[in-house]
């Protein structure tokens, strides 16, 4: 049964992304869901207003393959311990998404964003264990107790990881690419109850990239927000329920690239004395981009993150090495692409534009002045 829900959500996911897909600038405008360029000379230079519903169809299927699997158990007649935790991750991955939906239309605070989804996350992790990391259990046997810090470190964990994903969204199909990957990854160790799911994500996520290549559309903050509650819901709910197969150490370097990132930068802001909210275009995707050029940047991100792991999968080499290969591989990759850049400028096109900060927009009836700010989460 489990393999047909997977199907029947993978055909639902399907055709809800070609709809969107096709149908992207009419949903955006009428949701007033557009991220529209800045002036010339300011950090947004894609070409033309662009729609802001790639994350509305990759949360809908999340949303919907959980409930279709719900309802599956539910005819069957079968009572899963996993239903629980289902409706959990549904309600979560809609909440979420809709906080960063209404920070795409309205510009929300970073202190509202937070504070927002710091409710949202606790009434998850509240509502059912198997989310909250009441220890840590490593590959190799060690356990470390987290006891009644447990509920208050997955917090933390989460919040991270929304901002990481969040802060990664400035080109076109990084985080789609990176949420592909994680597909894959869970898919290896995750068990039936969450194939539907990652099945469904999977099939949009893929319809999703190529309309994002193109320049059609955008995930937007609703889907850097959703995608990164359901990842990180996921990824706990699986270490809980099989820490042998998904180790803490395995949990940490599926994300660990654009949390790096993301602690490198926050780190040079505190240097700089600035603000953590203010953006910059000094994140590993920006780099890239300068050093070589997009897609090209976005094939090394992309390589970073899967070959660390995928070995494990396809070898003994112990999750832990390869999260120190990832820490150097990191390192060395942002000290080549600091390198001098080439002289010859690429020409114009959507695939190469610099699109810088995609999820921060202001709505499109107003005037395309653009915000120079890059608010994380």
């Amino acid at each position: 049964m489990t393999a047909l829900s997977s199907f029947a959500a993978a055909m639902v996911a399907l055709v809800g992304a070609i709809f969107i897909g096709r149908n992207a600038d009419a949903i955006g405008h009428r949701f007033r869901l557009v991220d529209t360029p800045d002036q010339p000379g300011g950090r947004k230079q894609h070409l033309h207003p662009t729609p802001l519903v790639g994350g509305l169809a990759v949360c809908l299927a999340a949303i919907l393959a959980a409930v279709l699997a719900i309802g599956s158990h539910l005819a069957e007649a079968v009572s899963s311990a996993g239903d629980s935790a289902l409706g959990v991750f549904a309600f979560g991955v809609a909440a979420m998404y809709f906080i960063g939906a209404a920070d795409d239309r309205h510009t929300l605070s970073p202190r509202t964003r937070l504070g927002v989804s710091i409710l949202v996350l606790l009434g998850i992790l509240s509502s059912d264990q198997m989310f909250s990391l009441g220890q840590l259990q490593f590959t190799g046997g060690l356990n470390v107790e987290l006891a009644s810090a447990g509920m208050f470190f997955t917090l933390v964990c989460l919040v991270g990881l929304l901002n990481a994903v969040n802060m990664a969204d400035g080109k076109n199909g990084l985080v789609i690419g990176l949420s592909l990957i994680w597909c894959v990854v869970l898919a290896t160790r995750a068990g039936g109850l969450w194939y539907p799911v990652l099945a469904a994500m999977s099939v949009s996520l893929a319809v999703m990239g190529w309309f994002n290549m193109k320049g059609k559309l955008f995930l937007g903050d609703g889907g850097s927000y959703g995608l990164s509650s359901a990842f990180g819901l996921m990824a706990i709910h699986i270490h809980n329920t099989n820490p042998l197969a998904f180790g803490a150490e395995q949990v940490a370097l599926l994300f660990a690239v654009p949390v790096l990132d993301t602690i490198r930068l926050m780190v040079i802001r505190a240097k700089r004395g600035a603000s953590p909210f203010i953006g910059d275009s000094d994140h590993l995707h920006h780099h890239l981009a300068r050093r070589w050029g997009w897609p090209n940047g976005l094939y090394v991100y992309c390589a970073l993150v899967a070959v660390p792991n995928l070995v494990p999968l396809l070898s003994s080499v112990l999750p832990i090495y390869c999260l120190a290969a990832t820490v150097i591989g990191y390192g060395l990759v942002i000290v080549l692409s600091h390198a001098p850049e080439p002289s010859v400028a690429a020409p114009a096109t959507p695939d190469n534009v610099a699109r810088i900060d995609s999820a921060r927009t202001r709505p499109a009836k107003r005037p395309a002045s653009g915000r120079i700010s890059e608010d994380a989460a």
